[in-house]
């Protein structure tokens, strides 16, 4: 006769109680507890748990109770059906070592295929359907953080920046989402020679760039770019990206937290290559928008050289270049180049 050690609660209390079961007859089970308890209970109102691994099978019983006790060959001729199709179809897979790997390859080739096309494609009509209310609300977050870095106002003579004002609204008339681009020109020595487009339209532009730059020429260039960021809305579009990299990451290494290097490190590759793809469509954007208004794009490509002088890092290429948000300089350089010469 066969027999199975287990572990009884008889749900009354915490008390667990050494048992042995058996089958004493067809359809019944019986439990041996002591000498002086002894139970019976029909197997078809006993409830068991699915296979899993290893992990112990749990006897749900019709009393309230439950018993414990290691998987063994004796329970799947006590219960020859499992609870249901599908935890009997997922049991017979898991005893299949082709059925894992199969399985196991299935999910890396589709959580890849997810975080290449499905998050830029999902982030990309989520980001179109967007409430301005929401994109006003995030860009005032940003904005709050950012003066905090003792934003003040800009010292270039009002008359150049009226200059710099026409020039972009004229630059951008009739362009998509136009009517939102505001350009506001701002003293940041915190973040040094730079611009940036927030989500709701705002492009700031910073005293240290205008100082930088050669001519209101590559001004306008690298404005040309931070209004290509608000008519793909690379703004929201990238904090959807990535938000949603950090969650799929969580999910495969388990930990939705996000806090292990298992899980931050990939994540961070994998929304900074979005970030690079995002300027390469703004620059591309750019080089259009300065050829159809008799602008060179040659201008981009000076300005980036004098960025690249005054921050070397911006000429990364190869292994280390994948830790940037940005393209290699030279390959913006040249892609500005090539867009001049009509290529």
């Amino acid at each position: 006769m066969s027999e199975l050690a287990g572990t009884w609660y008889d749900g009354q209390s915490s008390r667990a109680r050494a048992v042995r079961l058996h089958s004493p007859a067809p359809g019944c089970l019986r439990m041996d507890a002591d000498a002086d308890e002894v139970r019976d209970w029909p197997l078809r109102d006993i409830v068991i748990s699915p296979r899993l691994g290893r992990t112990p099978r749990i006897l749900q019983l019709p009393d309230g109770g439950r018993i414990e006790c290691a998987d063994a060959p004796v329970l799947a001729a006590w219960f020859p059906r499992p609870p249901s199709r599908v935890e009997g179809f997922a049991d017979w897979l898991e005893r299949r070592k082709w059925a894992i790997a199969g399985a196991a390859a299935f999910t890396a080739v589709s959580a890849l295929a997810f975080v290449r096309f499905g998050v830029p494609w999902a982030a990309m009509e989520i980001a179109e359907r967007m409430p301005q209310a929401v994109e006003r609300h995030l860009s005032d977050q940003v904005v709050a953080v950012l003066e905090r870095m003792h934003f003040e106002p800009s010292r270039v003579p009002a008359e150049r920046q009226q200059k710099l004002q026409r020039d972009f609204r004229a630059l951008v008339a009739g362009e998509s989402r136009s009517e939102q681009m505001r350009l506001r020109i701002i003293s940041a020595k915190a973040i040094g020679p730079n611009a940036f487009a927030l989500p709701d339209g705002r492009i700031f532009l910073t005293d240290e760039l205008v100082a930088l730059a050669g001519s209101d020429e590559e001004l306008l260039a690298v404005l040309a770019h931070e209004a290509g960021h608000h008519v793909h809305r690379h703004g929201m579009r990238q904090a959807l990206e990535s938000s949603s990299v950090f969650l799929v990451a969580g999910m495969l290494f388990g930990d939705a937290s996000g806090s292990s290097l298992a899980v931050s490190i990939p994540a961070v590759l994998l929304s900074n290559g979005f970030s690079r793809g995002h300027e390469r469509e703004a620059d591309a954007y750019a080089f259009d928008l300065l050829r159809r208004h008799g602008h060179s794009p040659k201008a981009f490509a000076s300005l980036l050289r004098r960025l690249s002088r005054k921050l070397p890092q911006l000429e990364e290429a190869g292994p280390a270049g994948y830790l940037s948000t940005h393209p290699p300089s030279p390959e913006r350089i040249l892609a500005a180049e090539r867009a001049a010469a009509g290529r």
